[in-house]
């Protein structure tokens, strides 16, 4: 099902979009497991949107506005996602996971994302500083580019992420899976010469 023009205050459940929503405006819109396949929307607004058990496939979300936008066990599967400011999204509840998508330039700072998955994504050029990323799991995730400061990466799991840049003198790291040769990045912080 799809709708060309959004109303403020719509409620969707159920339902599925497969659509151009690029340059649209959906503020203050409801959606509840709903499923959004190859959609773009590309440059859409999407504040104070509440996005409950949805899932999306193959979408682009480009240069959204998420201002306050609720986003609760949300997946996102082989998507498109550049320039997200994710931290200002409504925090609390906020629960998203990744799958085999392109993320670049995005912002994850000041987020609790416990138990987040960005399971064989390219994480590129990213944020995350003050960022909760508890038993994390960046299993096959390349990370060029992308910062961590003042994160708590306790358990999360790097073992098969590469390209990571991670200052463990600024960043909590307490049983955090590293596996080698890639693991020997972690000493690109100290003033020291390996041989």
């Amino acid at each position: 099902m799809t709708h060309s023009t959004f109303s403020q205050g719509q409620q969707s459940e159920g339902e599925q979009f497969k659509e151009d929503f690029s340059q649209k405006n959906l503020a203050n819109n409801s959606f509840s497991d709903c499923l959004f396949e190859s959609c773009n929307f590309m440059e859409s607004n999407l504040q104070n949107c509440k996005f409950f058990s949805c899932k999306f496939t193959n979408c682009n979300l480009s240069l959204l506005k998420l201002d306050n936008c609720h986003l609760q066990e949300i997946k996102f599967i082989d998507c498109k996602i550049t320039g997200a400011e994710f931290y200002k999204c409504y925090h609390k509840f906020f629960s998203v996971n990744f799958k085999k998508c392109l993320l670049q330039y995005c912002n994850f700072s000041d987020l609790n994302l416990k138990n987040i998955s960005f399971a064989q994504c390219k994480l590129k050029d990213s944020h995350f500083i003050n960022t909760n990323l508890v038993s994390a799991d960046f299993s096959n995730v390349d990370l060029a580019g992308t910062t961590f400061h003042n994160c708590d990466l306790s358990r999360a799991d790097f073992s098969s992420a590469i390209r990571y840049d991670i200052d463990p003198q600024t960043n909590k790291t307490k049983q955090t899976k590293f596996s080698l040769p890639e693991a020997v990045r972690l000493l690109l912080a100290f003033d020291i010469t390996i041989v």
